[in-house]
């Protein structure tokens, strides 16, 4: 028994000491942009020293900002003017406790600003250790005799330690110079995590054309690849505008997926023409929120509106003319894109057919032998999309085979009898 309570006295302390560093490392939001961890350190040094470094105005200061909750303040490294062999100096943070991990990224608020004449060796390194020892190295900058102008707006530079350490210093380190050096680096902010603001798109809606009573898709991906980078638990909310208010969509008979990175558009009606559709993405991390707005994609729906009508009946005779008189249309076809046409001819107006070059808006058919009747097919092309045709009114063509008064002359004449009674 009494061992099960030693146990669990100590899985406590474990529990609580987790918790603790957990908590310590406290989510920052950086002027600069973005949102991230600090680091979790309780260590910090700097040194300004060097072999025969005698440089007026060099300076290592304030390491521990390095990992500071207050984004604005920082550490600095002043190489200073002057003559040197062997100069060195640093700013550094670190750990007493558990090994940083190995091959996992560290985030460093940087920035540098200055100007330097010096025929010298000179550059600035991140600089990592595990117990005092080097493990890995990484440079910033390194310049041969001149330099007219160092200055890097504040930024983020990404390191990732191929081996376990727990101490990172920014480094300056010089073999031999003389010369003006007018300049400082400076670090705001070590951070174990890092997630950009604002949030980036892989995809964008693009413009889409569906025929009155298709489907489509419009989509729009969040840049959320598996790095520290990518922002988490990301939502989307699509949005129609209508007029210059922009309205969240609901799913319905319209519209699904309406919180998806792909909204669906099903049986399109023919008032969704020139609709204007974006999605708003937004993501939480801890106290840290991003939203990204997308670009605009427009719906074009393509349709027939109206088909149109043509005229008119006609009776045409063999023995004087069986030449119909052409047809002409007596209402425009109304269409969103290009209209295209189509002639049709039936002998009974139930099946009818295709006539070969039949495809302008009016038509001169040719002598017919037989009653036929006519009706004109129109559909529309918008951005490559075709509709199928829709037809008009139907026209007839009746055919007599004798339509001219034949009058008969006779010399017989005709009287009546009277009757006497």
């Amino acid at each position: 028994m009494k061992t099960n309570s030693v146990l669990q006295y100590m899985l406590i302390a474990v529990c609580l000491f987790i918790s603790g560093k957990m908590t310590s490392q406290e989510m920052v939001t950086l002027p600069n942009g973005g949102c991230g961890r600090l680091l979790d350190t309780n260590t910090s040094s700097s040194s300004d020293g060097g072999f025969l470094c005698f440089r007026l105005g060099k300076e290592a200061a304030n390491p521990g900002n390095m990992t500071d909750t207050d984004v604005n303040s920082f550490a600095s490294l002043k190489p200073g003017t002057g003559a040197g062999l062997f100069c060195s100096m640093y700013v550094g943070v670190g750990t007493s406790g558990a090994d940083f991990q190995a091959n996992k990224p560290v985030y460093i608020d940087f920035a540098s600003d200055g100007f330097n004449f010096n025929p010298s060796f000179n550059g600035g390194n991140f600089v990592f250790y595990n117990n005092g020892q080097e493990v890995y190295r990484t440079g910033i900058n390194g310049h041969f005799f001149f330099d007219f102008g160092d200055n890097q707006e504040r930024r983020i530079i990404k390191v990732i330690p191929t081996a376990a350490w727990d101490e990172v210093q920014l480094a300056f380190g010089e073999a031999i110079g003389i010369g003006f050096s007018f300049s400082q680096m400076r670090v705001y902010n070590i951070l174990s995590e890092y997630y950009l603001a604002p949030m980036t798109y892989l995809s964008q809606p693009s413009d889409k054309t569906v025929a009155a009573g298709g489907s489509t898709t419009m989509t729009a991906v969040i840049n959320n690849t598996p790095t520290d980078e990518t922002p988490d638990n990301i939502t989307y909310q699509w949005q129609v505008l209508n007029g210059s208010t922009w309205t969240n969509l609901v799913n319905g008979t319209n519209y699904s997926n309406v919180t998806s990175s792909t909204l669906t558009i099903s049986n399109v009606p023919v008032g969704f023409n020139n609709n204007q559709y974006r999605v708003v993405a937004n993501s939480s991390f801890h106290t840290c929120s991003f939203q990204a707005i997308s670009t605009v994609g427009r719906l074009f729906v393509n349709s027939v509106n109206v088909p149109g009508a043509i005229s008119a009946d006609q009776t045409v005779c063999m023995d004087i003319s069986n030449d119909p008189a052409a047809f002409n249309q007596t209402t425009v076809a109304q269409v969103s894109g290009s209209a295209e046409y189509q002639w049709q001819s039936s002998a009974d107006n139930i099946t009818f057919v295709n006539i070969t070059n039949a495809t302008s808006a009016t038509y001169d058919a040719p002598p017919v032998t037989q009653t036929t009747y006519y009706r004109r097919g129109v559909r529309s092309v918008l951005n490559g999309n075709t509709t199928g045709y829709q037809y008009s009114n139907v026209v007839k063509v009746t055919v007599k085979q004798n339509c001219l008064i034949k009058c008969i002359i006779t010399n017989r004449m005709l009287y009546t009898k009277l009757n006497s009674n």
